[in-house]
This record gives C-alpha cells, structure tokens and sequence, in this order.
C-alpha cells in the first residue's frame, strides 16, 4: 500500500499499513472503504487487498474466491478503544471468524490484552443510552451481542465489520461508568 492524499470531500487519505474496510467498487479503478470513521473513495492501485469485497465473484476483486481452501473463513474486523486519561486508541482488530461467532469472554480479554500490551483492564460496550457497560463474564458477553442485533446501531459499518464495539478501560478506572440516577 502506498499513501494517498485524496483531493475532495469524497476521496478518502490514506496511510501505508492501514486497514480499510471496504464497502464496494465504484469503477473498473476506483474502490469505497471506511477508515479511522471516515468513508470515501480511493483508487485500487495505491491499496493491496488481502480479502475481496463481499459477494465478489471476479478475479479483479484481488483474489480469486473459487480458489479458497475449505474451511477457511473469511475476515472479519472488530474495533476497539483503550480509554486512558491521555487520551483514546482506536484499533481495528482483523480475525479470521465468521460475524455470527460469538467470542468468550476469556478469548475477548486476552486478545485486548494482546492488542493493547495492557494486563490490568476491563472489558466495556456502550448501551443503547450510551452509556458504558462492564463485561464480567460470558453473559455480559451475549447480552452485548443481543443488544446490538436487538438496537441496530445508526453508525454506517462496512459489512465485514462486527456489529459492536469493545471499550477497553483501565480496571481501576470507575470514573468512565455514569453513577447519576
């Protein structure tokens, strides 16, 4: 991948080593995607695809989707934030699982662990009021995935993009839960 400074409201600035998610070809050059909450255009030749846009049938979508191994599942992309008093990193998590696997709540916090290189946190999802949640278990865990199927969040995802978001805190940070009744 190359950097690309796109000119216009609709093109999209790219940085070598991003991940985009994407969205559909708009021409035999030109692609849709969506990165760091943005969505706009690009051309092909500045990006490399390592997985073909959905429902893509075509040698030209950057891989041949006859020629996958059986059993291989597709990419799927979960974003994350790590909520620190400095400030926010967002994370756009690659995984090779199907969107309607639901992870345990073991697998969702050493992968946070891993991503993050943070021990001490705790995982986090954001309601339909907007306020965060703790996940303490695997419960916590289908609740939150029930509650994202159940309100369907206004945000534009890609659609290999998983339907919720994880917000990682510190475990000792009460400060970011809303405590007013």
């Amino acid at each position: 991948m190359f950097d690309f400074s796109g000119s216009g409201k609709l093109e999209l600035s790219l940085k070598a080593g991003e991940v985009i998610f994407l969205l559909r070809r708009v021409n035999a050059d030109w692609l849709e995607g969506t990165v760091r909450d943005r969505t706009g255009i690009f051309p092909e030749s500045f990006v490399k695809i390592i997985k073909p846009l959905p429902g893509s049938e075509s040698d030209d979508e950057g891989a041949d989707v006859g020629s996958k191994a059986p059993g291989v599942s597709a990419y799927s992309c979960l974003r994350c934030y790590l909520l620190q008093p400095q400030g926010i990193d967002t994370r756009d998590l690659c995984v090779e699982e199907d969107l309607s696997t639901q992870p345990t709540y073991m697998e969702l916090l050493s992968r946070m662990r891993d991503v993050f290189q943070v021990q001490d946190i705790a995982l986090n999802y954001r309601d339909p009021e907007g306020d965060l949640v703790r996940i303490l278990d695997d419960e916590d865990v289908t609740l939150m995935v029930w509650e994202s199927k159940t309100h369907k969040s206004k945000v534009k995802r890609p659609v290999n993009q998983y339907p919720w978001e994880l917000h990682v805190t510190l475990s000792s940070d009460l400060t970011v839960y809303n405590t007013e009744f």
